[in-house]
């Protein structure tokens, strides 16, 4: 069984039902059995609002929703959509775009995101990596996660292309999931990101979950990655489905 836990609407398509029907295919040929599909917090998006992406796949029971949402974008009135949505079943996650915005995941302004996930017992996805990556680096969600111990947090990215330094600064902190997005998408350095990934995985199997940034990265090449990893059955497992299964409670 695969769930891929990160996946966008494809932008190489005129309008979204065109999308819908790329994605569709795109884990029908690669034997994805359950997807996650993340909203942008913008409220118009070529890879969908909230809203879009609920309308969407609202009658898709493989296709769940996570909500993309900004505290500089109508903040009380997307607080008050998300939680309709959360109360409805429609959404199983929240995601805060750091680095993308100009905000630290540890501002207070946040909060209220935070409260509103604690109290559906649903996770919180960050953004993280690349440029701008100071807004939620591992020291700084290390900072929140050991503040916040009623929420769960997902740590899409895995700071990327640094990955070792979030395994290690963040390695304890058991609130903390590691989305393995968009890792296998430069194939220089691919070997040590497989070794480091492989290293924690081992050490902490509970914690990492498959995901492959579809729609911006290649699904098949991160689905020939992760079966590239020595990890035991088990560990494949867990990394590949029954882990996102339980921080998405699905």
């Amino acid at each position: 069984m695969i769930i891929d836990s990160h996946m966008h609407l494809p932008v190489n398509y005129p309008n979204f039902a065109l999308k819908k029907q790329a994605l569709l295919r795109e884990i029908g040929k690669n034997g994805v059995d359950m997807g996650i599909i993340i909203a942008d917090s913008e409220l118009e998006s070529v890879i969908g609002s909230v809203r879009d992406c609920i309308e969407l796949f609202n009658d898709d029971s493989h296709i769940k929703v996570v909500a993309g949402i900004s505290p500089l974008i109508n903040f009380d009135e997307q607080l008050r959509y998300c939680r309709n949505l959360l109360i409805n079943g429609d959404i199983i996650g929240l995601k805060i775009y750091t680095g993308h915005e100009s905000f630290y995941c540890t501002d207070s302004v946040l909060f209220p995101v935070y409260d509103l996930a604690a109290e559906f017992h649903v996770p919180v996805l960050f953004h993280t990596g690349w440029d701008n990556s100071q807004y939620a680096s591992p020291e700084r969600m290390r900072e929140l996660a050991k503040s916040r111990n009623d929420n769960i947090f997902v740590y899409c990215h895995c700071f990327y292309p640094e990955i070792e330094r979030c395994f290690e600064v963040l390695g304890d902190c058991r609130n903390v999931y590691f989305d393995t997005s968009s890792v296998a998408d430069n194939p220089e350095i691919l070997p040590q990101i497989r070794a480091s990934l492989v290293k924690a995985i081992k050490q902490i199997p509970e914690r990492f979950i498959f995901g492959s940034d579809f729609g911006s990265c290649s699904q098949e090449a991160h689905l020939r990655f992760a079966e590239s990893l020595d990890i035991s059955d088990e560990q494949r497992e867990l990394f590949m489905y029954y882990n996102s299964k339980y921080v998405y409670s699905l």
